[in-house]
């Protein structure tokens, strides 16, 4: 397989009144062209932070200390914001567990693709618009007219996440990360985007990153898994091995909670 990312010793600081908080504490972790790989652990083990990272993207109180990102080969880490904006959206993009929070609530569905479209492909808007309406369409949205000319409030939970699935995949990146997407729909909207992201990847051919509490999602989808505690990767492998034969304390942990609920 070719290598599309590779992480190395990434550590991320958070600096908190007069101490400092270890996020991040060394994680190595590589993802292939076409893989599906997903970054497990419990909330606040750091698998945000890891992802946000990637693209530095982080809060003020936080910063790397030390590590490589290497997109294809090029430490990503090492260019300067305006180069590394050209990066984000384009090459790798984000899709997050609340997409209310992340679309603009005084601009249409329409207007908010059609910009970054514009921005990241240099399209007349015309051209921009036409390519925007053709995404709501292959993120199996009906009525792309009228969700085209709506705004998110008018929108379900559902609706809005394969809108910002569409969004982020505008520029045709070569990497999607997916933090928690689905945690906050039903089980049935959940089992209809994880099924369409599976389509999606296979028919526009990029990686995907998943990060999730969840295991059951992660032995449906995934190639390998990363399992994250405490800032660390503390176990990894193909995932049939991590579920055949989990090592790490935590690994059996999110197994265990996921067989007593009958989802594994």
């Amino acid at each position: 397989m070719e290598k599309l990312l590779e992480v190395k010793n990434l550590k991320v600081d958070f600096q908190l009144d007069d101490r400092v908080i270890h996020a991040v504490d060394g994680v190595d972790l590589r993802l292939d062209k076409n893989e599906t790989v997903v970054l497990a652990g419990e909330s606040g083990s750091g698998k945000t932070i890891t992802a946000l990272a990637l693209t530095r993207i982080l809060p003020r109180n936080a910063r790397i200390v030390s590590g490589e990102v290497l997109l294809e080969g090029k430490n990503i880490l090492d260019l300067e914001e305006r180069q590394l904006s050209l990066i984000r959206g384009a090459r790798i993009a984000y899709i997050f567990q609340e997409p209310t929070s992340y679309l603009n609530p005084v601009y249409t569905i329409g207007e908010q693709i059609t910009e970054v479209i514009i921005l990241h492909q240099d399209k007349l808007r015309k051209v921009a618009q036409v390519q925007a309406k053709k995404l709501l369409e292959a993120v199996q949205i009906g009525e792309v007219n009228r969700v085209f000319s709506s705004y998110p409030h008018q929108l379900s939970g559902g609706m809005n996440q394969r809108v910002f699935i569409a969004m982020s995949l505008a520029c045709k990146p070569g990497l999607l990360i997916c933090d928690e997407p689905t945690t906050s729909l039903d089980v049935t909207i959940e089992a209809q985007i994880l099924k369409l992201l599976i389509r999606l990847k296979k028919e526009m051919g990029f990686s995907l990153l998943f990060i999730t509490h969840n295991l059951a999602i992660a032995n449906k989808i995934a190639s390998r898994i990363y399992v994250m505690y405490q800032g660390k990767i503390v176990e990894e492998g193909l995932t049939a091995k991590i579920f055949n034969d989990p090592q790490h304390f935590h690994t059996k942990e999110l197994i265990t909670a996921y067989q007593k609920i009958g989802k594994l």
